[in-house]
């Protein structure tokens, strides 16, 4: 259970780096379209072309870390079934006494 808990962290703090990736590459668009629409110069279309490939990388790594997150749940509930099921349930509870406090 401590290697899912750990394994799941590390899924998670990636994610949280890929999603600041994306943040700031989405800067960077906003950059360039106003440079484009400044200069409507070639360069911008040249970063832009260059951002959108580093955009489409960072899209296909967390694609590759939910499909390794993914196996890593499945990998925990076929060792661990009755846990998961007790953990799944846990989960549900909490996420219903938050949503019935609104």
């Amino acid at each position: 259970m401590a290697r899912t808990t750990t394994s799941n962290r590390g899924a998670e703090t990636e994610l949280r780096a890929l999603h600041s990736q994306v943040a700031e590459l989405g800067d960077q668009l906003g950059s360039l379209l106003t440079q484009v629409k400044q200069n409507g110069g070639q360069l911008a279309e040249a970063e832009l072309s260059q951002l959108q490939d580093k955009l489409t990388g960072l899209l296909d790594d967390a694609k590759d870390k939910g499909r390794e997150a993914l196996a890593t749940v499945e990998e925990t509930v076929r060792e661990r079934p009755g846990t998961s099921l007790l953990a799944a349930f846990a989960a549900g509870a909490v996420l219903t006494g938050l949503l019935l406090r609104r």
